[in-house]
């Protein structure tokens, strides 16, 4: 965790935790702390969410994790607009943070507050209107399913008041699945620990046995102190008297509450809380087969009795009895908002989804998405070039760092090879030596071009067989390039290009003595130098006689 300081108030620190900067905390619960907090995205992009931060204490408890990843997970496949949606999960280091919608608006137990301070009673058809809302996200959060369609059975159990956001557009809005139940929940509940608000807790949660009903009952209550103004276990002195009214069922009614108040309320009043009054009752019911067996059932019988109040109304209402608290919200916001546009001293350096950010003084923070984008693209820039020098050093250490050269006359084309007349006695001619050729063995073809040896330069007889084999046209064999081809250093080429010493003529035979003398060898055409190669495919390839 990084905590950076603030522009808004000099003794507070803001907590970076992955991509999100959390500003001051807005409320506090007996888990998690609620943040206002910011998602920093790319190209300046940022987003006001809600980060519900667990207390360090329990972020060491692998049951409170699991509790906590599970509303996650839960809460992320609701999707209803009376229902908070969770945008994302970080868990980094000894952080975990979940990350919701904000909602602007006030929570619904502070406006309950706020009206029985002011002794004043909540509009009937306000109260109406937020329960149906909050029916209809627990019946979207009731027939949840994954994503192969199976039902998850999800029971919320812990709607109450601090869990129901009345936001500014007039929409009632159910949040925190923290302590949700479901098939798909990872976590297990220990032995003889209870999960929710006793005041709120149907009788079969408390034995340990929430159902989906046990959210309707719960909502109920929520709808009887809207209705009345106060608590419905307000007159209990401790938590055992608490259970026992719940368990016996002994909950008064709302017109028995309310009976010294009826003439104040007025005749139309007291009229629209009869016809409320047996939806309640029946939403309280001890036994759960006598109770609503769903929640749209509830709503559409709760729209029966009473009109609901439009969302504008809502609106209207909140922004009446909520403006103090509207009013230091905006306010909140708005000094977060003015330290981010000013903070100019620290930016990220590195974002991760599951690390911490780390800062670096004397940047804008706006600015660390392009700074990312320009790492990236110079490691990207890196990475070509290195490719491209490892892909020319394997170039290099496979080519060919000599001349190719033919082995023998043979392998040059038969367009190249010049005819060679049949000799004629003639004077003893200066022997003319051929050009060094591999060892006889490397070499699989005959030479094309007569080679004159020492022996026949000194005048003796050729005999008619070798007479016959100079005037016959050469023969080519089959040419293997990979065989034939010999590759020649630069210093080897030197030393071949250099001219022959002559050799000492030697005396002939005593065999090729008897033979008539045959005449010179006629003198070979120049052959043309003009280019001194020709190309083989793609190789540059020098002719032998040019050299």
């Amino acid at each position: 965790m990084t905590e950076l300081p603030s522009n808004t108030d000099p003794g507070r620190q803001a907590i970076v935790i992955g991509r999100y900067l959390l500003h001051r905390q807005i409320a506090r619960g007996g888990m998690a702390t609620i943040h206002i907090a910011r998602l920093v995205g790319d190209e300046g992009f940022t987003r006001i969410v809600a980060a519900k931060r667990l207390h360090p204490e329990f972020a060491e408890d692998q049951d409170f994790v699991s509790m906590f990843l599970d509303e996650a997970r839960i809460a992320s496949k609701v999707h209803h607009r009376n229902v908070v949606p969770v945008l994302d999960v970080v868990t980094t280091g000894d952080e975990v943070v979940l990350v919701q919608e904000y909602v602007h608006g006030a929570p619904l137990h502070w406006l309950l507050r706020t009206a029985h301070e002011a002794k004043t009673h909540v509009p009937i058809n306000i109260a109406v209107s937020v329960a149906t809302q909050v029916l209809a996200g627990l019946q979207a959060a009731h027939e949840t399913t994954d994503e192969l369609g199976v039902a998850l059975d999800v029971v919320h159990r812990d709607v109450s008041p601090q869990n129901i956001m009345i936001a500014t557009d007039g929409t009632a809005r159910l949040l925190d699945f923290g302590i949700a139940k479901a098939t798909m929940a990872a976590h297990v509940t220990r032995q003889g620990m209870f999960k929710g608000k006793l005041a709120y807790s149907a009788p079969e949660q408390i034995r340990g046995n929430a159902t989906q009903q046990s959210d309707i009952y719960s909502l109920t209550v929520v709808l009887w102190e809207l209705l009345v103004g106060h608590r419905l276990h307000n007159s209990a002195q401790s938590e055992g008297e608490l259970i026992a009214e719940v368990m016996n069922g002994t909950l008064p009614k709302v017109t028995d509450v309310l009976a010294p108040e009826r003439e104040w309320l007025g005749e139309n009043r007291w009229k629209q809380l009869e016809a409320l009054d047996p939806i309640i009752q029946r939403g309280l019911a001890v036994d759960v087969a006598r109770r609503w067996p769903t929640a749209a059932a509830m709503e559409a019988a709760l729209a029966s009795a009473v009109q609901p109040a439009s969302s504008t109304g809502v609106a209207g209402w909140l922004k009446t009895l909520g403006r103090d608290f509207l009013s230091g919200r905006d306010r909140v916001i708005a000094l977060e908002e003015a330290s981010w546009r000013r903070t100019a001293e620290h930016v990220p350096r590195r974002m991760s989804q599951n690390a911490l950010l780390i800062t670096e003084p004397g940047t804008h923070a706006a600015a660390a998405p392009t700074i990312a984008r320009h790492r990236t693209r110079l490691l990207a820039g890196a990475g070509i070039a290195a490719f491209v020098l490892i892909l020319a050093f394997i170039v290099w250490i496979t080519r060919d760092p000599g001349v190719d050269l033919p082995a023998s006359a043979a392998t040059l084309p038969a367009a190249k090879t010049q005819p060679v007349a049949a000799p004629t006695p003639a004077p003893v001619a200066a022997p003319i030596v051929a050009p060094a050729a591999p060892p006889a063995a490397d070499t699989e073809t005959a030479s094309a071009v007569p080679i004159v040896s020492p022996s026949n330069a000194s005048g003796s007889a050729l005999g008619e067989a070798t007479a016959a084999k100079l005037a016959a046209p050469p023969v080519r064999a089959p040419v293997n390039p990979a065989r034939n081809r010999v590759v020649m250093r630069p210093k080897q080429i030197q030393r071949e290009a250099a001219p022959a010493p002559r050799a000492a003529p030697t005396p002939a035979p005593q065999k090729a003595a008897a033979a008539p003398t045959p005449p010179p060898a006629a003198e070979p055409a120049k052959p043309d130098c003009n280019p001194p190669y020709y190309f083989d495919g793609s190789k540059k390839v020098f002719k032998p006689a040019c050299l």
